[in-house]
C-alpha cells in the first residue's frame, strides 16, 4: 500500500496548487507521529467520536508501517 504526503499552497483550498508529494516513509512517518503527538479531540457526537478515534487508528498504522 503507498502512502504518500502532498503539499499544497494558495489562498483558498480551491486554489491551492500542489507543489511537492512524497512517499519517503521517514517523513510519512514523522508527519504521523507528529500529528498523533497533538491532543486528541474530543467529540460530544459518539458518531464524530467514531471518527476522530478511527482517524487516530489510522494514523497510527502508518507511522508503524512507514518505521
Amino acid at each position: 500500500m503507498t502512502t504518500f504526503l502532498a503539499l499544497y499552497r494558495g489562498e483558498s483550498v480551491n486554489a491551492a496548487k500542489l507543489i511537492a508529494v512524497t512517499a519517503e516513509p521517514s517523513l510519512v512517518s514523522e508527519l504521523a507521529a507528529r500529528i498523533l503527538s497533538e491532543p486528541g479531540e474530543s467529540q460530544p457526537d459518539p458518531v464524530l467520536q467514531e471518527i476522530e478515534s478511527g482517524r487516530r487508528r489510522a494514523l497510527q498504522l502508518v507511522r508503524n508501517e512507514a518505521d
